[in-house]
Protein backbone atom coordinates (compact mmCIF):
# COMPACT_ATOMS: atom_id res chain seq x y z
CA UNK A 1 0.00 0.00 0.00
CA UNK A 2 2.68 2.47 0.92
CA UNK A 3 4.69 1.37 -2.50
CA UNK A 4 1.47 1.92 -4.12
CA UNK A 5 0.46 5.70 -2.62
CA UNK A 6 4.57 6.69 -2.61
CA UNK A 7 4.66 5.80 -6.43
CA UNK A 8 1.13 7.54 -7.28
CA UNK A 9 2.85 10.79 -5.46
CA UNK A 10 5.71 10.62 -7.58
CA UNK A 11 3.72 10.56 -10.37
CA UNK A 12 1.67 13.18 -9.53
CA UNK A 13 4.53 15.41 -8.66
CA UNK A 14 5.88 14.61 -12.50
CA UNK A 15 3.17 15.17 -14.12
CA UNK A 16 2.41 18.99 -12.65
CA UNK A 17 6.43 19.66 -12.48
CA UNK A 18 5.89 19.29 -16.28
CA UNK A 19 3.08 22.04 -16.85
CA UNK A 20 4.29 24.88 -17.17
CA UNK A 21 1.46 27.81 -16.38
CA UNK A 22 2.16 31.11 -18.23
CA UNK A 23 5.04 32.25 -21.06
CA UNK A 24 8.56 33.75 -19.80
CA UNK A 25 9.68 36.55 -21.55
CA UNK A 26 13.05 38.04 -21.54
CA UNK A 27 12.38 41.69 -22.14
CA UNK A 28 10.04 43.91 -20.08
CA UNK A 29 6.84 43.55 -19.48
CA UNK A 30 4.67 47.00 -20.08
CA UNK A 31 3.01 48.05 -16.88
CA UNK A 32 -0.24 48.99 -17.83
CA UNK A 33 -1.46 46.71 -20.95
CA UNK A 34 -4.60 48.31 -21.52
CA UNK A 35 -2.80 51.60 -21.42
CA UNK A 36 -1.49 53.25 -24.53
CA UNK A 37 2.24 52.53 -24.91
CA UNK A 38 5.07 55.10 -24.01
CA UNK A 39 5.06 58.30 -26.06
CA UNK A 40 6.82 57.43 -29.27
CA UNK A 41 6.55 53.85 -28.70
CA UNK A 42 4.74 50.92 -30.33
CA UNK A 43 3.55 47.48 -28.40
CA UNK A 44 3.80 44.10 -29.74
CA UNK A 45 1.54 41.33 -27.89
CA UNK A 46 1.88 37.77 -29.54
CA UNK A 47 -0.48 35.70 -28.21
CA UNK A 48 -1.18 32.05 -28.22
CA UNK A 49 -4.38 30.86 -27.58
CA UNK A 50 -5.59 27.93 -25.89
CA UNK A 51 -6.50 24.60 -28.08
CA UNK A 52 -7.49 22.29 -25.81
CA UNK A 53 -6.59 18.87 -27.17
CA UNK A 54 -2.64 20.19 -27.19
CA UNK A 55 -2.97 21.13 -23.72
CA UNK A 56 0.49 23.03 -22.41
CA UNK A 57 3.08 21.12 -24.87
CA UNK A 58 4.77 22.66 -27.68
CA UNK A 59 6.84 25.93 -26.72
CA UNK A 60 7.17 28.80 -29.33
CA UNK A 61 9.98 30.74 -29.40
CA UNK A 62 9.29 34.33 -30.17
CA UNK A 63 12.48 36.36 -31.55
CA UNK A 64 11.92 40.13 -33.05
CA UNK A 65 14.84 41.83 -34.91
CA UNK A 66 17.02 38.55 -34.07
CA UNK A 67 16.61 39.32 -30.52
CA UNK A 68 14.84 36.56 -28.26
CA UNK A 69 11.74 37.71 -26.77
CA UNK A 70 10.30 34.82 -25.12
CA UNK A 71 8.45 31.61 -24.87
CA UNK A 72 4.75 30.81 -25.40
CA UNK A 73 3.07 28.26 -24.10
CA UNK A 74 -0.65 27.25 -25.08
CA UNK A 75 -3.25 30.12 -23.60
CA UNK A 76 -0.62 32.44 -23.13
CA UNK A 77 0.91 35.75 -24.53
CA UNK A 78 4.30 37.99 -24.37
CA UNK A 79 4.41 42.11 -24.72
CA UNK A 80 7.04 44.39 -25.18
CA UNK A 81 7.27 48.05 -26.68
CA UNK A 82 9.68 49.44 -29.29
CA UNK A 83 10.74 52.21 -31.40
CA UNK A 84 8.64 52.58 -34.86
CA UNK A 85 9.88 50.76 -37.84
CA UNK A 86 9.72 47.40 -39.27
CA UNK A 87 9.75 44.18 -36.99
CA UNK A 88 11.42 41.77 -38.50
CA UNK A 89 9.61 38.46 -36.61
CA UNK A 90 9.97 34.83 -36.05
CA UNK A 91 8.67 31.71 -34.12
CA UNK A 92 10.34 28.28 -33.93
CA UNK A 93 9.96 25.07 -32.27
CA UNK A 94 13.62 23.68 -30.75
CA UNK A 95 14.15 22.48 -34.19
CA UNK A 96 12.44 24.57 -36.60
CA UNK A 97 12.13 28.32 -37.60
CA UNK A 98 8.46 27.76 -38.47
CA UNK A 99 7.47 31.32 -39.40
CA UNK A 100 9.21 34.72 -40.29
CA UNK A 101 7.37 37.76 -40.94
CA UNK A 102 8.01 41.94 -40.96
CA UNK A 103 5.29 44.23 -39.19
CA UNK A 104 5.49 47.69 -40.05
CA UNK A 105 5.27 49.57 -36.53
CA UNK A 106 3.69 53.30 -36.10
CA UNK A 107 4.44 55.19 -32.74
CA UNK A 108 1.33 55.06 -30.39
CA UNK A 109 0.00 52.12 -31.77
CA UNK A 110 -0.56 48.46 -29.64
CA UNK A 111 -0.40 45.18 -32.24
CA UNK A 112 -1.85 41.96 -31.40
CA UNK A 113 -0.77 39.31 -33.06
CA UNK A 114 -2.79 35.75 -32.64
CA UNK A 115 -1.50 32.10 -33.47
CA UNK A 116 -2.79 28.66 -32.39
CA UNK A 117 -1.86 24.79 -33.55
CA UNK A 118 -4.69 25.71 -35.90
CA UNK A 119 -3.21 29.31 -37.40
CA UNK A 120 0.65 29.12 -36.43
CA UNK A 121 1.32 32.31 -39.06
CA UNK A 122 0.31 35.22 -36.75
CA UNK A 123 -3.07 37.05 -37.42
CA UNK A 124 -3.64 40.31 -36.55
CA UNK A 125 -6.69 41.01 -34.01
CA UNK A 126 -8.65 43.94 -33.08
CA UNK A 127 -7.88 45.85 -29.45
CA UNK A 128 -10.78 44.62 -28.46
CA UNK A 129 -10.29 41.20 -29.29
CA UNK A 130 -6.36 41.24 -28.36
CA UNK A 131 -7.47 42.76 -24.67
CA UNK A 132 -9.68 39.86 -24.28
CA UNK A 133 -7.07 37.22 -25.13
CA UNK A 134 -4.95 39.12 -22.67
CA UNK A 135 -7.71 39.37 -19.65
CA UNK A 136 -7.81 35.56 -19.88
CA UNK A 137 -4.63 34.40 -19.63
CA UNK A 138 -2.45 34.62 -16.96
CA UNK A 139 0.53 37.29 -16.98
CA UNK A 140 3.95 35.79 -17.96
CA UNK A 141 6.82 35.52 -16.09
CA UNK A 142 9.77 38.26 -16.88
CA UNK A 143 13.16 37.11 -16.46
CA UNK A 144 15.41 40.11 -17.00
CA UNK A 145 17.89 38.61 -19.51
CA UNK A 146 18.18 37.84 -23.36
CA UNK A 147 19.21 34.56 -23.31
CA UNK A 148 16.48 31.24 -23.51
CA UNK A 149 17.28 28.24 -21.33
CA UNK A 150 19.18 26.33 -23.08
CA UNK A 151 17.73 22.68 -24.14
CA UNK A 152 19.93 19.77 -24.58
CA UNK A 153 22.87 22.35 -24.62
CA UNK A 154 22.16 24.23 -27.53
CA UNK A 155 19.72 27.11 -27.23
CA UNK A 156 16.84 27.62 -30.13
CA UNK A 157 18.86 30.10 -32.65
CA UNK A 158 16.32 32.56 -35.02
CA UNK A 159 17.78 31.26 -37.99
CA UNK A 160 16.80 27.24 -39.37
CA UNK A 161 19.26 25.25 -39.04
CA UNK A 162 20.51 22.99 -41.86
CA UNK A 163 17.96 20.44 -42.57
CA UNK A 164 14.60 22.36 -40.98
CA UNK A 165 11.40 21.99 -42.60
CA UNK A 166 10.64 25.18 -44.67
CA UNK A 167 9.30 28.05 -42.88
CA UNK A 168 6.92 31.22 -43.76
CA UNK A 169 8.03 34.30 -44.76
CA UNK A 170 5.79 37.22 -45.35
CA UNK A 171 4.43 40.74 -44.41
CA UNK A 172 2.08 40.41 -41.41
CA UNK A 173 -0.97 41.69 -42.24
CA UNK A 174 -2.53 44.93 -40.84
CA UNK A 175 -6.01 44.96 -38.47
CA UNK A 176 -7.26 48.32 -40.16
CA UNK A 177 -9.71 47.87 -36.92
CA UNK A 178 -9.59 50.92 -33.89
CA UNK A 179 -7.02 51.52 -32.43
CA UNK A 180 -4.22 50.53 -35.21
Amino acid sequence: MNVACLAGSLLVFILLAGCATSSTQYVPLPEHLDAAPAPGKARICVIRGYVFFTGEAGVSHIYADGRFMGNLINGSYICWERLPGVAQLSISDLDNVYYRGNLAVDADLVYYLFMDAWTPPLKSLTPAEGQKHLAKYPKPHVVMRNQPPATHGQAPSPAAPAGASSSTSETIPRNKGAGY
